[in-house]
């Protein structure tokens, strides 16, 4: 086991009472700006938070968080990490260390995108919250963290003497929570920003550890990357050519928005490899990289009674490896994942499920990126054509839908070249009726309109003063 790891557990066993979830403060928090990727422990004597010191007992905790860009504070700069955290900091803080992108702003109240979104993938059911500044209990934070991991209950024993909550014990039993030393968990009590920020912590750390990113209990150091023994893979050789040529080779760790990275895109430490790798033994970190990845795109497939073709499975490979395997968890509850356990769906269908994961998230907020969608095309390229090196002229073209007011059904779709925008997305509003979709050049553009570029729509409003505007 890791010493870092280790740490992480004796300290889970010191603050028995603690939670790991990602801390976030209020509107104009400013949880992630982009000079945060150039601090990543540059300075330990720096106190980011005036309130959290070196010696308070959350620092570790709190600048895990902040130097992975999970956490900020309120615009005083101060954390406040005694005060009790409220029901929409504690879902902002568990979406993003659970690794979901940031969901859609809504102007009604800064969390409401969170809280829709968690709606929406089934991570918090409807009435579990209905106040987004009340305390969040323990026990409503225990569900909505193991809903988040997609975790679930494997001991039948019951653990705590107050509760025997199938979240409450999935997340004891991998280590995220613990009681008190009278046997209890308290479900009902509320918890502290710093509290919440420990239980966050190792939300984010189990998070990049069972997606093939991090807290390796058997790394591989450089020497074992010049090893010649073959590392078996169902992925095609052609398959993890066509990844490599998506990702690029690079020697030394680069910062890639969310975590270091070496090689073609592998996970690492930012002082895992000081040297650098050559491009031979960045093909090893590869191969063992998607190892993991392939381990849990198999159980997703073997649960669901899903057969694919190589092609199809180097497509889903590079799509995993690229995003992470949430997609395929049973509780995030994918458009995609539902449309391949299903077996039926068009083209179109599956593209837009598959297009729609090609945002970021930055200093400016969430975004969909032009280089992740060009990947998610050449992917479905290769997922339906079998084309791994771009020679088929055929295609697809995708659509960014925009508005000015309201909010979109998705804010990206593709579509196969040649076919026809269907299915069609919407926008909605509370106050007007939506009347569809224009281009720039004012042209319409329904499911009776043939695809042949890519687009960028907005979407047109009709309301009884006024007429369509």
């Amino acid at each position: 086991m890791s010493k870092r790891w280790a740490l992480r557990l004796l300290l889970a066993v010191m603050l028995l009472a603690a939670f790991s979830a990602a801390a976030s403060a209020d509107e104009g928090d400013g949880w992630y700006d982009a000079s945060q990727e150039e601090y990543f422990w540059q300075d330990q004597q720096e106190n980011v938070f005036p309130d959290v010191t070196m010696e308070h007992w959350s620092y570790d905790d709190v600048m895990y968080l902040y130097r992975n860009g999970i956490i900020g504070g309120f615009p005083d700069g101060t954390f406040r990490p005694e005060e009790t955290v409220t029901t929409g900091q504690a879902l902002k803080m568990i979406i993003l260390a659970a690794g979901y992108a940031e969901p859609e702003a809504v102007q009604s109240h800064w969390a409401r995108g969170y809280l829709n979104f968690a709606l929406e993938a089934g991570i918090l059911e409807r009435g579990e919250i209905t106040d987004l500044d009340v305390s969040m209990s323990r026990l409503l934070t225990a569900k909505v963290s193991a809903r988040a991991l997609g975790v679930t209950r494997q001991d039948a024993q019951q653990k705590f003497s107050d509760t025997n909550d199938d979240s409450v014990q999935a997340l004891s039993e991998i280590g995220i929570i613990g009681g008190y030393p009278d046997g209890t968990f308290r479900p009902n009590g509320s918890l502290t920003r710093a509290e919440l920020s420990a239980i966050v912590s190792r939300i984010y750390a189990y998070r990049l550890e069972i997606s093939g990113g991090g807290l390796d209990e058997n790394p591989e150091d450089p020497e074992d990357l010049d090893s010649d023994e073959p590392i078996e893979l169902r992925t095609t050789d052609a398959g993890v050519e066509f990844i490599k040529a998506r990702e690029g080779f690079t020697a030394k760790a680069y910062w890639d928005y969310q975590q270091y990275s070496i090689g073609y895109g592998s996970y690492c430490e930012k002082d895992e490899y000081p040297d650098g790798i050559t491009e031979k033994q960045a093909d090893r970190l590869l191969r063992k990289r998607l190892q993991g990845f392939e381990e849990k795109l198999d159980d997703f497939l073997d649960k669901n009674g899903i057969r694919l073709t190589d092609q199809e499975y180097d497509a889903l490979v590079s799509f995993t490896y690229n995003n992470g395997d949430y997609w395929m968890r049973e509780k995030s509850q994918s458009r995609l994942a539902s449309l391949l356990i299903s077996g039926n769906y068009s083209v179109n269908e599956f593209a837009s499920a598959f297009g729609i994961w090609c945002h970021v998230t930055g200093s400016s907020g969430t975004e969909i990126h032009d280089g992740l969608i060009e990947r998610r095309l050449k992917e479905l390229k290769l997922f339906f054509y079998g084309d791994y090196d771009g020679r088929n002229t055929d295609g697809f073209s995708y659509v960014i839908f925009q508005t000015e007011k309201g909010s979109l059904e998705v804010d990206v779709a593709v579509y196969e070249t040649g076919s026809y925008y269907d299915p069609m997305f919407e926008a909605s509003c509370d106050d007007d009726e939506f009347f569809g979709w224009v281009t720039d050049d004012g042209v319409v553009i329904d499911e009776n309109t043939r695809v042949e570029e890519n687009l960028t729509l907005t979407a047109l409003w009709r309301s009884e003063a006024e007429g369509w505007f």
